[in-house]
């Protein structure tokens, strides 16, 4: 009987603890249900949403490596795991932490679903959102997408004429509603274990382990440096690349450089010391016999440039033709033409086949061509506060007593356009608003209007004796390409490539009519236009870098005035939008002092002149029938580029030239270091103990 009764309590005792155990584990894991269950479905959506972008953009990764798609989805689950990492570390401390009665709050529940759904909800719109944006752009939600969250009128008309907003919120809100009610279900789901009490040591314990795992997962793993944004580049096709990457990551790394991260660039790419990079830049920008040393200690740039010309006082209008890419451009060897009437003016002016824009944007090209700057990464100059007195084409016309105007379709205060050249030389500034907000799209008055108000205001100035600069801002050739009708024949098909070419068509026309006033006006013999594109349209993302893409018409037409200057001829220099400024000032004559990070294009041998460009967080530059490419962290690319600028081919790593490709990485990280640099030190500007001397015309050196 003895033994029976001890065989009992024995039982009793394995079975208690059993049940404590057990007990323990259920609540262990009821605990974490929310967390595992949020990371889980978290997961699921951003690996479907990869495999559905890849899917709808299955044509352009045929014949790719399934070791680099496999690796793709391998590598950005790293990715995936750095925001679900972040976003549930204050769920996981929460749940860890709190003691067995607060479960039983209604209250404590409602928070601890609603988080978990509001994180799941925040994660399937970032990915909707990054999905559209993918489709449209080609990329992962970056610095782009940032920007234009500032200007809400014209995106959201944009997106309300494009996308079915009208049914995405009432939709969402539904979702997640369901979602609520589903997740609410899922967590708390069995019954309350009796014995499932922690003590404070044994949840501690389990917070620890949860923040833990939350911190490597922020990290993207255990390496020594947290998961980086070159890891990413696995392949040649950037497709892969930007799938492989994380909406959230990409956007996280565009708000601190929006910040002021600038430091992080320097982690990116191999740059040169300082004075070594200075030392290469001004190799590559002074032109002998033309550049001597100004002697500023800042700036090793700021020079004085002579040209053989006597000083002229000719009036200067620069139109930057909105995305106006060479594809579409007759005189650079395309067929068929959708610009008959720019191709036409390049037979009566200097025209240039192997210009390329200095960035992707028209922030960029508005500061590659009025700055002389190829710009800053992430986000554009016009909107930094560190620029300074920061040097441009306008404050030189200024200084030297021409009326000065910028005249835009949309709202000049779009890009801070506004503000930034209102203290950088421009006097006066014409929007929609005084051409005529009523016509308005999207963006802006259609070009005919622009241009209307444009030879108004040259005529005014011209007959009051005025000499003038003036820059004209297109907006028409832009999407969603709605131009009006019956100004020139246009497809009636209803196809995105249909109205992109019909935009192009209207472009084009409304700058012919422009003409035909200009060269019947009073102003024609005194005036020397610039039209150059202010980007390049429809990069071909599968490229690393779409070099091609980068170049854009740019013509000098000045056929009313009887000088050497205005005679017609197609320059073949490869040539950057931050070399147009230099070139201007040159054609006009005389010398001039300025830091531009360009040259006088025209005084250029064919194989003299190089580009520079970038985009996002890739760097380019081409030097005669070479280019390189250069991803952050990671080697550079050498591609072959025919000379009409189209064929354009990855070298082999066997067959490129190690000095070759090293002089070609140096001078693009130095000239680009150095452009960086200047700003970062607000050197970009005139020596205040120059500043009359920089804009002066003097008779040139004989």
């Amino acid at each position: 009987m003895t033994d029976t009764c001890r065989e009992d309590n024995k039982i009793r005792v394995l079975s208690s603890a059993k049940g404590l155990l057990v007990g323990r584990a259920v609540a262990i894991e009821r605990r974490l249900r929310s967390v595992w269950i949020s990371a889980l479905i978290c997961l699921v959506v951003f690996v479907g949403f990869r495999a559905g972008l890849l899917l709808a953009r299955i044509d352009a990764l045929r014949g790719e490596d399934l070791s680099e798609i496999t690796r793709c989805f391998l590598l950005g689950m790293r990715y995936d795991a750095m925001p679900i990492g972040y976003l549930l570390l204050p769920l996981a401390l929460v749940v860890s932490l709190s003691r067995r009665e607060a479960f039983a709050s209604a209250r404590f529940r409602r928070f601890v679903t609603a988080y978990a759904t509001g994180v799941v909800a925040l994660v399937i719109t970032i990915e909707i959102i990054g999905a559209a944006f993918f489709l449209f752009f080609g990329l992962r939600l970056n610095w782009m997408a940032m920007y234009y969250l500032q200007y809400p009128r014209e995106v959201a008309s944009h997106i309300w004429k494009n996308y079915p907003v009208w049914l995405f919120v009432p939709v969402m809100a539904g979702l997640i509603y369901a979602g609520y009610r589903v997740m609410r279900r899922i967590i708390w789901a069995g019954r309350r274990p009796a014995n499932g009490a922690l003590p404070f040591a044994g949840r501690a314990f389990g917070a620890a382990i949860l923040v833990t795992l939350c911190i490597l997962a922020c990290r993207g793993g255990l390496d020594h440096h947290p998961l980086r944004r070159g890891s990413a580049y696995i392949s040649y096709n950037n497709l892969v690349n930007q799938l492989t990457l994380n909406n959230f990551f990409t956007f996280v790394n565009a708000a601190r450089l929006r910040l002021g991260d600038n430091g992080r660039e320097s982690s990116w790419y191999p740059f040169p010391p300082k004075a070594e990079a200075t030392a290469v830049a001004v190799s590559m920008l002074y032109q002998d016999g033309r550049d001597v040393s100004a002697g500023d200690a800042r700036n090793a740039l700021w020079r004085r440039t002579s040209t053989d010309g006597i000083p002229a006082d000719y009036n200067v209008v620069v139109i930057l033709m909105e995305s106006m890419s060479s594809a579409h451009v007759g005189i650079l060897g395309n067929s068929p033409s959708y610009t008959p009437n720019f191709d036409a003016l390049c037979h009566k002016g200097i025209y240039f086949d192997r210009l390329y824009a200095v960035g992707a944007r028209t922030c960029r090209g508005v500061v590659g061509v009025l700055c002389g700057h190829p710009d800053i990464a992430g986000v554009t100059l016009l909107k930094r506060k560190e620029t300074g007195k920061f040097m441009t084409l306008p404050s030189v016309f200024k200084a030297r007593g021409y009326e000065t105007t910028f005249i835009y379709g949309g709202d000049p205060r779009f890009d801070n356009m506004e503000e930034f050249f209102q203290t950088r030389g421009i006097d006066r500034f014409i929007g929609q608003e005084q051409i005529g907000k009523d016509k308005a799209g999207s963006w802006g008055v259609p070009d005919e209007m622009i241009f209307n108000r444009a030879h108004e205001e040259f005529s005014r100035l011209s007959r009051k004796g005025k000499k003038f600069f003036s820059f004209i801002l297109t907006v028409s050739n832009h999407s969603p390409y709605v131009v009006p009708a019956g100004r020139t024949k246009l497809d009636p098909a209803k196809t995105e490539e249909a109205k992109i070419n019909n935009a192009y068509r209207y472009a084009d026309w409304a700058l012919g009519e422009f003409f035909r006033k200009v060269e019947k006006s009073n102003y024609f013999k005194r005036t020397v236009f610039l039209l150059v594109a202010d980007h390049g349209s429809h990069l071909d993302r599968r490229e690393i870098l779409d070099v091609p893409g980068y170049r854009i018409p740019a013509l000098i037409y000045a056929g009313g005035i009887e000088t050497p200057i205005a005679a017609p001829r197609r320059i073949s220099t490869v040539c950057s939008q931050a070399d147009l400024a230099p070139t201007l000032l040159s054609l006009l004559g005389g010398s001039f002092e300025h830091c531009f990070l360009g040259r006088d294009v025209l005084s250029l041998k064919s194989g003299e002149g190089f580009a520079f460009f970038h985009e996002d967080d890739r760097m380019g530059m081409v030097q005669g029938e070479r280019a390189l490419v250069l991803p952050p962290l990671s080697d550079a690319i050498m591609f072959k580029i025919s000379p009409d600028g189209k064929v354009f081919e990855r070298i082999r790593t066997r067959y490129v030239n190690p000095r070759e490709m090293h002089d070609l990485e140096m001078q693009l990280l130095s000239y680009y270091g150095t452009a960086r640099d200047l700003y970062l030190r607000r050197a970009y500007c005139l020596p205040a103990d120059a500043a009359e001397a920089a804009t002066r015309t003097t008779a040139p050196h004989r």
